[in-house]
């Protein structure tokens, strides 16, 4: 079994951990706590949101390892 290393995960990885991190919030645990109704209106609104946000952190990771080197 390897050790987890992080410096082998890709920014595109980052990315979409990060987008799929935010959906889940977003979409279902938000609204559970806020006594607020999960729709499949909701739930279809966010994906591109998620996917969005989820690209240009990936990309801030990738200028912030490339400014580093």
């Amino acid at each position: 079994m390897s050790k987890y290393d992080a410096n082998n995960i890709t920014w595109k990885q980052h990315g979409i951990g990060f987008g799929v991190f935010i959906y889940i919030l977003n979409t279902f645990v938000i609204p559970y706590f806020s006594d607020q109704e999960v729709t499949l209106e909701s739930i279809l609104f966010m994906i591109p949101i998620c996917i969005a946000a989820g690209f240009a952190f990936g990309r801030f990771k990738k200028w912030q390892a490339e400014r580093n080197n």
